[in-house]
């Protein structure tokens, strides 16, 4: 039975306020990586961080705002590298715009 692929984007505060719990974000993304590695190899997963020092991504650019806000990993199947790109999270220096 196949079962169809997921996409999974993950949004984390790593502004000021969060700073004290960013390494338990970092042991649950970390988990929750390993897994799709392991029994979901064809699910895509990206990143986005906001709060940070920054600002890296394609709506600033195209219509302005979204400030202190960068995409670290583009929606793409997961891989081990995206173990390494969450360890360690960056500690961000700004309240950022959360895209809902």
């Amino acid at each position: 039975m196949s079962r169809n692929k997921e996409t999974l984007v993950l949004l984390i505060d790593v502004g000021p306020s969060m700073h004290n719990i960013v390494p338990e974000i970092e042991k649950v993304c970390s988990t929750l990586i390993e897994k799709k590695l392991i029994y979901s190899k064809a699910d895509e997963v990206g990143v986005i961080l906001f709060g940070t020092q920054d600002t890296k991504n394609e709506l600033t650019k195209e219509v302005g705002g979204y400030e202190h806000v960068v995409v670290l990993r583009d929606i793409r199947v997961v891989d081990v590298d995206l173990l390494e790109t969450l360890q360690p999270l960056p500690r961000g220096t700004h309240t950022g715009d959360c895209i809902l």
